[in-house]
């Protein structure tokens, strides 16, 4: 400090030079220089890189909370985006202690809200899928080494460059106290997909490199904290199966053309697939906890419009292409308002017949919705009985915070009308077509 004071003193035709150890020296002018510091290189968690090794996403240079690639970074939970002091399920964010089970927030976290290297690194970042893990861990060389005194594995992909994991090991706890019994000899990182679920068991998969073995079949509870090593690259938006049934038009003689069948189907009477609203992926749970538009914290929906019909929120128009969409809340009201109806079945389904002015038809099959539980409402044994619902492209305004509804029709047994139901259960949608 007294060197540094010193330096400031000096009149403005002074210079400051460094003496390197190479020998060299630079010569700087004291006026041009406010402050001298001594910082280790990259000791700054936004240097992380995007590093292709020619795989189908780029890695990150180092773990999440780490500065440099042989860094631990910070441990978290499964779905968690804080660390905290102690791992174990009293302390897992969505673990239910009254009832003691675990909120399943999905099958998959990957660029959703729980992601937590979407939430530090930036939207671009997100959590690596089982796949993604796979695919480094079979496609690339994995050696053992040590960088800086820390034991890890260098990972060389099919174009020559490398990463560099650390043998971090994972935080649980005992009788109280945080414990690593694996540091610098195993790595363990969480994937964003789920392993197992049922009744008695909720495991996430987990990419495990020790000296003996790498791979990624093994799964842990989610409570247990982990590494988290970020990837680059888009996820598929959509289902991967194709549409099983043609894209067929039924001419009711209304403003628009109504698909003959729902998305998801091959013929009139399958329910098809069901679509929570803005999506274009089939989830494998539905309700707020697994809406990717749903923020947990702020206890609101994210603004994706008014009226998704024909944009990329669409499902109709993203899996059934140009000019497919779905309909809007005044296209329905057309359809109940201009045609006939008539409570029938087709193929042992149950549904309404539905008669254009011009005497075309099609057929609704009332194939009730998913909600956080699974189906419901498609059998006379439930609690509404036979019920369907069909997505419009509209959401209902709300008077209270951000929207939590879209505009649907809702069928029965003695009803058809234009109704309401929330965006993050999982209903019905048959395309229309100009």
């Amino acid at each position: 400090m007294a060197a540094v004071t010193a330096i400031c003193a000096f009149p403005q035709h002074n210079v400051v030079k460094l003496h390197h150890t190479n020998g060299s020296i630079s010569t700087f002018n004291a006026d041009e220089i406010s402050k001298i510091t001594f910082e280790e290189e990259n000791d700054d968690p936004g240097m992380t890189q995007a590093v292709d090794l020619g795989l189908s996403v780029k890695w990150a240079s180092c773990n999440i909370g780490a500065t440099r690639p042989e860094g631990y970074g910070d441990f978290y939970a499964w779905g968690e985006t804080e660390t905290k002091q102690v791992y174990n399920n009293t302390t897992y964010k969505f673990y239910n202690l009254e009832w003691g089970t675990v909120t399943k927030i999905g099958q998959d976290i990957t660029a959703t809200q729980y992601d937590v290297a979407k939430r530090k690194l930036g939207d671009e970042w997100r959590m690596p899928t089982r796949d993604e893990w796979v695919e480094l861990l079979r496609n690339c060389s994995v050696e053992s080494t040590v960088v800086n005194g820390i034991s890890g594995f260098r990972v060389t992909g099919p174009n020559g460059n490398s990463i560099f994991l650390p043998s971090a090991g994972r935080l649980y706890d005992k009788e109280g106290q945080p414990q690593n019994g694996y540091e610098n000899i195993s790595g363990f990182y969480w994937t964003s997909c789920v392993a197992e679920d049922d009744e008695y068991n909720y495991r996430i998969y987990r990419a495990s490199l020790s000296p003996s073995l790498c791979g990624c079949d093994g799964y842990d509870v989610p409570e247990i904290g982990m590494s988290v090593r970020a990837v680059q690259g888009t996820v598929a938006e959509t289902d991967p199966e194709p549409e099983p049934g043609p894209m067929d038009m039924v001419d009711l003689g209304l403003s628009v053309k109504w698909a003959s069948h729902n998305v998801g189907a091959a013929k009139a009477s399958e329910p098809g697939n069901y679509y929570s609203w803005g999506t274009t992926k089939v989830q494998s749970m539905y309700g707020d906890a697994a809406y990717p538009y749903y923020n947990a914290d702020n206890d609101d929906y994210t603004d994706i419009g008014e009226d998704i019909s024909g944009t990329r929120y669409d499902v109709a128009t993203v899996r059934w292409g140009e000019g497919w969409r779905i309909p809007t809340k005044a296209e329905i009201e057309e359809l109940t308002e201009k045609c006939t109806w008539a409570w029938t079945g087709e193929d042992g389904k149950m549904g309404y017949k539905v008669t254009g002015p011009n005497g075309n038809s099609i057929f609704l099959p009332a194939a009730g919705m998913m909600g956080t539980e699974g189906l419901v409402q498609a059998q006379p044994g439930d609690i509404l009985g036979h019920v369907g619902y069909y997505t419009s492209s509209v959401q209902k305004p709300s008077r209270y915070g951000s929207p939590h509804s879209r505009y649907c029709l809702k069928l029965k047994n003695n009803s058809h009308l234009v109704d309401d139901t929330f965006k993050s259960i999982g209903i019905l949608v048959r395309p229309v077509h100009k």
